[in-house]
């Protein structure tokens, strides 16, 4: 499967029970689930949660096959509309995914620190924009395109034609297409219009005793598959 998104958050809160702590994180992947249900347009797709106790540091990834991408950006009008529909969809989930995390500690006046990444959809994004641009040609996209999603691609042949066709389709500067600036990571460069300042230097502290701390997993590997939960020590 290729990751198609990627949101960390981290909420600074003081440590958390484990049982209220694993109930804090299995309920936050189910509302996120149900919001993922609704909204992404994939016929499949895996779900993966993981939340790190101490202050709350969690990732969710959504991960999809070729072949269910192919799908659901087929229900657009071009491959480029299907692929930033479902690239604005999986940004609107992670975005709910770092509100509710935070919800349960609105009256601490404790605020999520909500990171995004696009991953593969916006690496291919990248692709067209670099392509519209005449930065590089349509095979070297494809190439590249080969090395974003490894074995996936030679197990996906109708996504990869219907791709380089879009390529080799895409008009050159075209008027009122804005395809989002990425770095190598698929990381935006420009987030949420927030000027990205420098930490300053934290100064040395003593060291405490550090409590017993969990790490816990919840992941559906598909939207039918059974929903697991493995909580671990760290």
């Amino acid at each position: 499967m290729a990751n198609i998104g990627t949101t960390d958050f981290y909420i600074g809160v003081p440590s958390l029970p484990r049982e209220e702590f694993e109930e804090y994180s299995t309920r936050l992947f189910d509302e996120w689930e149900i919001h993922v249900g609704s909204t992404l347009a994939l016929p499949d797709y895996s779900l993966t949660l993981e939340v790190e106790e101490g202050s709350i540091k969690a990732v969710g990834k959504i991960a999809a096959t070729l072949g269910a991408l192919y799908i659901g950006i087929g229900q657009y009008s071009s491959f480029i509309s299907g692929l930033q529909t479902i690239h604005s969809q999986v940004r609107s989930v992670g975005d709910y995914l770092g509100e509710r995390a935070g919800s349960p500690f609105e009256l601490s006046n404790t605020k999520s620190k909500v990171r995004k990444r696009g991953e593969s959809l916006a690496k291919l994004q990248s692709l067209f924009n670099k392509v519209q641009h005449g930065a590089i040609t349509v095979e070297e996209a494809m190439r590249e395109s080969e090395i974003i999603f490894g074995s996936e691609a030679e197990e996906a042949p109708e996504f990869m034609n219907v791709l380089k066709e879009a390529l080799e389709q895409i008009p050159l500067f075209p008027e009122q297409m804005q395809l989002p600036l990425v770095d190598i990571n698929g990381e935006d460069l420009i987030q949420d219009g927030k000027k990205q300042t420098k930490p300053r230097p934290s100064q040395p502290r003593k060291p405490v005793p550090i409590p017993e701390q969990y790490r816990v997993e919840v992941w559906r590997e598909n939207r039918k598959g059974k929903r697991n939960v493995r909580v671990r020590s760290l």
